[in-house]
């Protein structure tokens, strides 16, 4: 590695590592990752994780066991197969990946803002637990304002440029005008706040928020018009809904093949669509198969992507030009500071 630029990087997305292993990564928990490092003498780390990522941020002093220790742990904690699905950067492409994630660069939906918000939650929860230090808390201030100058400074966000948002694009084509249409959406956290957002901006005719806390589910479901529903009845709710849907944290699936083919025989031939946004998926990729029964996932909504951003292809390579750009100047001033030179790093426009 780049020994003047002291960063590492282990990362899975979902252009390197299949949905499977994504969701077992997934389904370990940020702070179970955590502390399997420390367990090992890692000092400064930063977890990454999201739909379509997992990712661990090093901090390498001399002491740190690196990048390739941190990919072993993750192995025996996740799956031997993992290696071969892994990216390791090191030094300045691993500042510049993270750029281009913060920038929405790197997301299955280019230009996504959500990303913005998931790369600070990262960095503040590794903070808090103790496991920033020098290198990651420069590192990662930085990312975001260069993010947020992407933002900015070009147009690398306009039109549908989340997953939320995609989803429903899906769901106004298989549907058309969902005036007539009673969606249910199963979860209350910010995936599933998004896509009530653009679903009621869809007027659909009936829309239902279906969360295991039951004041999460009115809170959302009151400032959207809504239908809230408790956790255990929305099986019951699947037998009436159009569409289905699925943004929960839950490890496992909630939708179930034996509860779609129960609920299938009481709808009557009437079609149902899932669209699963979660990772790891809430339904069971075996319902598939099921007459009548249509589930588009995470990668199902490519389609959609490309067409976004042909749209945008312009506005792209000038964000990853500005990335690549601000991403060289920080490592030419982190050379010196970490060489122990003097060098100043203000977030300013100037920069």
């Amino acid at each position: 590695m780049n020994e003047m630029i002291p960063v590492e990087l282990v990362g899975f997305s979902h252009r390197s590592a299949s949905s499977r292993a994504r969701e077992r990564l997934a389904a370990l928990g940020v702070e179970s990752v955590y502390a399997r490092l420390r367990s090992v003498g890692f000092e400064e780390a930063v977890v990454l994780a999201t739909c379509n990522r997992f990712e661990v941020y090093l901090g390498r002093p001399e002491s740190s066991p690196g990048a390739r220790r941190a990919l072993s742990e993750l192995e025996d904690m996740a799956g031997s197969e993992l290696a071969e699905q892994a990216y390791l950067f090191s030094g300045p492409r691993a500042v510049r990946h993270l750029f281009e994630v913060a920038a929405g660069l790197d997301s299955l939906v280019v230009g996504e803002t959500e990303i913005m918000g998931q790369v600070k939650g990262a960095y503040e929860a590794a903070r808090a637990l103790g496991m920033t230090g020098r290198t990651s808390n420069v590192l990662f201030q930085r990312a975001l304002f260069v993010g947020k100058k992407v933002r900015n400074d070009t147009k690398i966000s306009a039109g549908q440029t989340s997953v939320a948002s995609v989803a429903v694009q899906l769901a106004h084509r298989i549907f058309g005008d969902l005036s007539q249409s009673s969606v249910l959406i199963l979860g209350a956290g910010a995936m599933a706040e998004l896509t009530a957002t653009h679903l009621s901006s869809s007027k659909v005719m009936r829309l239902s928020i279906a969360n295991r806390t039951w004041e999460r589910a009115v809170e959302l479901a009151g400032r959207f018009s809504a239908r809230p529903l408790r956790w255990e009845d929305f099986p019951s709710a699947l037998v009436e809904a159009d569409i289905v849907v699925a943004s929960t944290g839950s490890p496992e699936p909630i939708v179930t093949r034996a509860m779609v083919v129960e609920l299938m025989r009481r709808r009557s031939g009437r079609s149902l669509f899932l669209i699963d946004i979660a990772m790891p998926r809430d339904v069971e990729e075996s319902v598939h198969g099921l007459e009548h029964v249509y589930l588009y996932r995470l990668e199902d909504l490519e389609g959609i992507v490309a067409d976004n951003l042909r749209n945008r292809g312009g506005e792209v390579e000038r964000a990853r030009a500005l990335v690549h750009e601000k991403a060289a100047e920080f490592c030419a001033g982190d050379r010196r500071e970490f060489a122990g030179q003097a060098a100043e790093l203000r977030h300013s426009e100037a920069l």
